[in-house]
């Protein structure tokens, strides 16, 4: 009887290491898998997000270059007593306004790592913003 006991002891002892090497090793595969799976969604995130800091650099040289363009007629367009220019011109500075908000809201956007459907809607409308500026100076150039 004794040695029924012994031998039912070492079968259990023996089972119940076996089972806790095999949740351990479980735990650290789960473990691994949720440290990969991490890193690829940031590796991922950052590649994209690289494509949308080349547009936003495209967005604030075009912002920039319109902007100049349009302070160098201002002088002109205040001094003109023509109020359909004056409209005009105040229409584009508005409009330029909110192309700047909207490069403003881009880069913080990428930054806090919103979506990229988010980002690129907004880059479009910065986009018709800029070329209804563009359109604005040239209209009141010519």
């Amino acid at each position: 009887m004794k040695r029924s006991r012994l031998k039912l002891f070492k079968t259990t002892s023996l089972t119940i290491s076996l089972i806790g090497v095999i949740l351990i090793l479980i735990t650290i595969g789960v473990v691994a898998y949720i440290a990969v799976s991490g890193l690829t969604n940031t590796v991922s995130t950052s590649v994209s997000s690289g494509a949308e800091y080349d547009q936003l650099n495209q967005l604030k040289n075009q912002y920039n270059n319109i902007s100049q363009n349009y302070m160098s007629i201002s002088d002109q367009v205040t001094q003109s007593k023509d109020k359909n220019l004056k409209t005009t011109y105040n229409n584009g500075k508005l409009k330029l306004s909110e192309a700047n908000t909207t490069i403003t809201s881009i880069e913080n956007d990428i930054n806090n790592g919103k979506s990229e459907d988010v980002i690129k809607s907004k880059i479009n409308s910065a986009n018709e913003d800029l070329k209804f500026v563009q359109e604005t100076y040239s209209n009141i150039t010519s």
